[in-house]
């Protein structure tokens, strides 16, 4: 490792991308409303972050469009390191590939600095659900998924579920967030919900969520009950287009620039975020908040991203489709 390893000139200000973010104020950019999950992760790596790059790092909540404001915004602004963000890779992903509107970027219009959080998704009912398992989700007539709208990563898993389970289901959005959506799935206007499983465990631990279904391709430890998309028996069209959405959920929840970014700055903030993620202090302290830190390198994320821009022409259309009819 280099450019921006402990003791080496750039870590203490002697030259390279580190020597350009030394002191400066960092904006780390949240495209969501504060108190969710996104927010969480975000503060949780923030502080050490910035002492990693002798520098401060603030968060900043931007929401709207679904995640998808604030990374246009992103793609214009400066490309010089202070402002990053954490993006809704899923969401995101899928909003690019199905032409949604309000997704007025590329892929590849951004620098991947690393994952902070996995998207280990699972379908919840409400513990008086009138459909207790997935085969009665399978069976239900007019089953209805809620969603915070195209954008979301929950829009486009119910979208692919839909599709590849042949479900009697619609999509419900207009929910300003997720504990909007919670609220209306214990009150019964809509019967499941998709979600990260960290942003669903302390409520699956308290039996305020009962899992359904993992849209993971083994069975999740917080929801062992519950089957795994991965471990079904499907038909060779069903199953492309479940592996190319666990592949964007392989993307997770990254910390992302502009793709302008000097090439020693993006190594000083890969090198800072690696150290940041994966130091015990900073790993315990998510798990203390009931987070688990996916880490993953900003090269990894890369080689997703061009995965992610291999995916078959049914899946892409499939989610023009869907967006076409929520505009």
């Amino acid at each position: 490792m280099t450019g921006c390893t402990i003791g080496s000139p750039a870590a203490t200000g002697g030259g390279g991308g580190c020597a350009a973010l030394e002191g400066e104020t960092i904006t780390l950019v949240v495209p969501f409303s504060p108190g969710g999950g996104f927010d969480t992760a975000a503060r949780i790596v923030a502080d050490p972050l910035g002492e990693q790059l002798n520098a401060q790092v603030i968060v900043e909540n931007r929401p709207g469009a679904g995640g998808l404001l604030a990374i246009n915004r992103l793609v214009n602004g400066p490309a010089d390191g202070t402002q990053i963000a954490i993006m809704n890779g899923t969401g995101a992903s899928a909003s690019v590939l199905g032409e949604a509107e309000g997704a007025d970027f590329a892929l590849t219009d951004l620098a991947y600095i690393g994952r902070v959080a996995t998207e280990n998704t699972v379908l919840v009912r409400a513990p008086e659900g009138v459909h207790r398992t997935w085969e009665e989700v399978r069976a239900a007539g007019d089953f209805r998924f809620g969603s915070t709208g195209p954008g979301g990563a929950d829009y486009a898993t119910a979208t692919i579920l839909i599709e590849v389970f042949e479900l009697d289901a619609r999509i419900v959005t207009g929910f300003p967030g997720q504990s909007e959506a919670q609220l209306a799935l214990l009150q019964g206007d809509i019967h499941g919900l998709t979600g990260p499983v960290d942003d669903r465990r302390a409520a699956i631990e308290a039996g305020e969520l009962v899992p359904v279904l993992s849209v993971t391709r083994e069975r999740t430890e917080i929801a062992p009950d519950a089957p795994a998309v991965g471990e079904m028996a499907l038909g060779p069209d069903q199953a492309v287009l479940l592996e190319s959405l666990l592949t964007l959920n392989e993307l997770g929840r990254p910390l992302v620039a502009p793709a302008g970014i000097a090439p020693d700055t993006l190594t000083c903030l890969r090198e800072a975020f690696t150290r940041a993620a994966t130091d015990p202090e900073v790993v315990a302290r998510a798990e203390q908040q009931r987070r688990t830190i996916g880490y993953a390198s900003g090269a990894d994320l890369e080689a997703v991203v061009a995965r992610i821009g291999g995916v078959p022409a049914q899946f892409r259309q499939l989610l023009r489709d869907a967006y076409r009819t929520a505009s």
